[in-house]
């Protein structure tokens, strides 16, 4: 790290009360002094980076961008309290503004997550639950401005945009246009597999296939020549298609796992959920079930499962078992 710094790229951890831990925060000297990403609006993270900038000679007021890699609670948090005492511009994928209804307002949500979990089989009980529970940290949502949008594989000043769906549909890529840094928010972490998050259908009605859309999206991130990356959780590194094979690698044993969970006579993923993970409750049910649908629909990608559905509801079936059984 003490390579970049000394290039005027600066690493800032802030606290969230989410089982991922610390939050990164990065400062950029460069012609406009930058921000990528915001933490998250709580007022331990407001303090942690507050002092920070200023141990690094740098006060609120001279920030002048924000640019977010995605639109998440531990990402984007503190960007309007930023922007409010700076009048900083703040940059951020064309869809962010619109994800964020749908992901942290009850009724836009209800509309969208209702019916998507009730045709992965969960019973009416546990849909409540988890919209409930998915408005715990309302709390944590700032009114959220968003000045200027970004084009894929164009710059914002130095760094150049790259879109990379999975994780969330707005993952975004800065990679330094020279030095070749790549800021990857979580859509590539050491020793972690993003969970991509089931998303709402698009106007056509398809609702995608996060899990698929991520491994394509990491193999083009693994394409790149990078020296650098900075990820929204964890240390940099700089070995980043090691990193990605791991993570293909984790991805691949967690799909035969999966695989292993469906009987012959076929199961939903909230069956399959169960079965991999008995004990969880809560917030954690919900991202469990978004792994266990991801690797469902990506090993049907593959061609080891078939999906039929039974009264709306998605069923997954051995490859050479196409029935269900009743």
């Amino acid at each position: 790290m003490k390579q970049l710094e000394s290039k005027g790229l600066y690493r800032i951890p802030t606290p969230t009360p989410f089982p991922v831990g610390a939050a990164n925060v990065y400062l950029y000297k460069g012609d406009a002094l930058t921000l990528f990403d915001a933490g998250t609006k709580t007022d331990d993270a407001w303090g942690v980076l507050t002092c920070r900038l200023r141990e690094l000679g740098v006060a609120l007021r001279d920030i002048e961008q924000i640019i977010l890699t995605h639109h998440h609670l531990d990402h984007l948090g503190l960007s309007r309290r930023i922007k409010d005492a700076s009048n900083a511009i703040v940059y951020a994928h064309p869809e962010a503004a619109a994800q964020i209804p749908y992901m942290y307002d009850e009724s836009e949500s209800r509309l969208y997550l209702e019916p998507t979990l009730r045709e992965l089989g969960v019973p009416a009980t546990v849909v409540e639950e988890i919209i409930a529970l998915r408005h715990l940290n309302s709390n944590l949502l700032d009114d959220f401005v968003i000045d200027k949008t970004v084009a894929e594989d164009t710059p914002v000043g130095p760094f150049e945009a790259h879109f990379r769906p999975g994780h969330s549909i707005t993952d975004t890529l800065y990679v330094h246009h020279t030095e070749r840094w790549a800021l990857t928010g979580d859509h590539l972490i050491r020793n972690v597999t993003p969970n991509p998050l089931l998303r709402r259908r698009l106007e056509n009605g398809v609702r995608e296939h996060t899990l698929v859309q991520y491994c394509d999206a990491l193999k083009k991130t693994r394409e790149l020549e990078l020296s650098w990356c900075l990820p929204g959780h964890g240390a940099p590194f700089q070995d980043h298609r090691s990193v990605a094979d791991a993570t293909f690698r984790h991805i691949e044993r967690r799909g035969e796992k999966v695989l292993q969970a469906v009987p012959q006579t076929g199961a939903t993923p909230y069956d399959v959920t169960c079965a991999l993970f008995p004990r969880l409750k809560g917030p954690e049910r919900y991202y469990c079930l978004c792994a266990a649908t991801g690797h469902l629909e990506l090993l049907e990608s593959q061609g080891r499962l078939h999906s039929a559905r039974r009264d709306g509801v998605l069923h997954y079936i051995p490859q050479e078992h196409t029935t269900i059984s009743r």
